[in-house]
């Protein structure tokens, strides 16, 4: 099953960061075609360059969509600029169409950030976590999911930036962000949480992990999981890996 790659970058991250995790997506991307929306050119499958943006949860919302109206594929595969992949996370087949799958089997590894001392370590989180770069879906299903979210954002709801991933909403957030939803924008609370439930995920692991690099720039900011480690299968020593 061919699913097509997603690449999302806002054309920040450190060179060699950046070349390091294109060269290893060409190579775990086998036949998968590759599409690259990126916010200065690149030279990365098909490139889509929606210029200087800036970097927010509705520009990646944006941008996101602007490469989905172009893959053909039923199945897409998100893939974030500062992550390793490996070809088994991306040759994993999708059992439905109607649900949002991310691959929980994905490690920080710690490398150019605020704590130097800590460069080359690898740690996980203990518990199931959904992170957009490990998102496979069906691609209409996330075309409908974000342009729901842009109404909502460009209607004046902020709540939805604090609320993670399509699907990945507990009962209780989902309660709570109506709750928040007030003044101006109380209007849109209904929808808010009609868009919270009608999608659903689940979560797949692969045999290897993939390697999310957390650096000096993270959209998500610093995170470290408590089972650490600096030499992990099949990785070895990431040192040896950025050189």
């Amino acid at each position: 099953m061919k699913k097509t790659i997603l690449y999302l970058t806002e054309n920040r991250l450190d060179p060699k960061i950046a070349e390091l995790c294109i060269k290893y997506l060409k190579i775990a991307a086998g036949d998968n075609p590759i599409i690259s929306v990126s916010q200065k050119p690149i030279d990365l499958g098909i490139n889509i360059c929606v210029g200087a943006i800036g970097r927010n949860w509705l520009n990646i919302y944006k941008q996101q969509l602007e490469g989905l109206k172009v893959a053909t594929t039923d199945f897409v595969a998100i893939a974030e600029h500062d992550v390793l992949y490996t070809s088994e996370h991306f040759d994993w087949k999708p059992p439905a169409n109607d649900t949002f799958y991310y691959n929980y089997n994905c490690w920080f590894v710690e490398w150019g950030g605020h704590h130097p001392e800590l460069n080359g370590m690898y740690s996980f989180w203990n518990r199931q976590r959904k992170a957009l770069s490990q998102l496979i879906c069906d691609r209409k299903l996330l075309i409908e999911s974000i342009e729901e979210r842009l109404v909502l954002l460009e209607g004046g709801l902020r709540i939805l930036r604090r609320l993670g991933e399509p699907g990945a909403f507990p009962p209780e957030v989902v309660t709570a962000a109506r709750i928040a939803v007030s003044g101006d924008c109380k209007y849109l609370s209904p929808y808010l949480e009609e868009h919270l439930r009608k999608f659903k995920s689940e979560v797949f692991k692969t045999k290897n992990p993939n390697l999310d690099i957390r650096h000096d720039s993270n959209f998500t900011g610093p995170r470290r999981g408590k089972l650490r480690r600096y030499e992990l299968s099949p990785w070895g020593e990431f040192k040896n890996i950025i050189g």
